[in-house]
Parts: C-alpha cells; sequence; structure tokens
C-alpha cells in the first residue's frame, strides 16, 4: 500500500507523507475520521481534500488549498473536478487522481505541465483514504506550485 520509493522534495510534503504512513495499519488505508488537519498546519495552505464519488466516478473538492484557489484565480472548494473552467487542467487532475484509485497507493509527480497556455512548475503528492478500510473515497492533495505563467513559444 505504501511506496518505499516516494522521496518528496519539500519538507511538508516529506512530513505528511510520513503523518500519512503512520495511520495506516495492518494493510489498511486511513480514514477521514483518523486524518486530524491540526496534526499537519505545517501543510494546510498546499492542501486539498478531494471526496472520491463512484457510480458514476466524480472528484468532489471538499477542501481546495489557498495556493491553487489563487494560482486558479477562482474557488473550487465544494464544487466538482468537471467545474474547472480550463479542460487541460481538469484532464491532469483526473488522470494523477487515476493513478491513486488504479494502484491504491500514493502518487507523487514533480516537474513542469504545458496546460491551458500556461507553464505549471510543481511537486505532488496524493495520499488515497478509506472509510471502510478498502475502496478510495477521498484523496489528500499536497500540491506545491509556482505562479502559472503564460507559455512562451519557446516553452
Amino acid at each position: 500500500m505504501t511506496d518505499d520509493a516516494i522521496h518528496p522534495r519539500d519538507p511538508r510534503l516529506a512530513q505528511l507523507y510520513a503523518y500519512w504512513r503512520g495511520l495506516c495499519g495492518d494493510g489498511r488505508l486511513p480514514s477521514r475520521a483518523d486524518i486530524d488537519p491540526i496534526d499537519f498546519r505545517y501543510a494546510l495552505g498546499i492542501v486539498s481534500l478531494i471526496d472520491v464519488e463512484h457510480a458514476p466516478l466524480r472528484y468532489r473538492f471538499r477542501l481546495v488549498s489557498t495556493q491553487l484557489t489563487d494560482h486558479l484565480g477562482y474557488e473550487m472548494t465544494g464544487k466538482y473536478a468537471e467545474d474547472l473552467r480550463e479542460p487541460q487542467v481538469r484532464a491532469f487532475i483526473e488522470s494523477e487522481y487515476g493513478k491513486v484509485l488504479k494502484s491504491r497507493a500514493p502518487v507523487h509527480e514533480h516537474g513542469s505541465a504545458l496546460l491551458d497556455s500556461r507553464l505549471w512548475h510543481h511537486e505532488t503528492l496524493l495520499l488515497p483514504c478509506s472509510n471502510d478500510g478498502d475502496g478510495i473515497d477521498m484523496l489528500i492533495s499536497a500540491r506545491v506550485t509556482e505562479r502559472p505563467r503564460p507559455a512562451r513559444q519557446s516553452d
């Protein structure tokens, strides 16, 4: 369930990953009830909580980080991924979330992505949670990004 190959560069992501791993017991994913945001106040500005709905599969933003809200330029808390205004950003996020659901394990990525004519530099940690210990029904997303900038022809 956990991946020892995950080594976040950002110390807040590394600390959040260690916290999440500490909540995993007996091969079970932690539940929403196990998560106390007070325990990771060091990362609150970069953490989003996403509810995973099944049949049909949808992602609802329970809480969106202040950093991501600032970079998007609008609020997504309480809305669904399909409500994102930028189609490439939406596809990118849904693809990342899908990786977690498929692998049933954390996902860590870093790099750059050209999405909707803006260049995003990011480091992302996605952590699955489960209320019944089996099915993934919530994701913790911690994303460190620079302010996206308009892409130039050479990007």
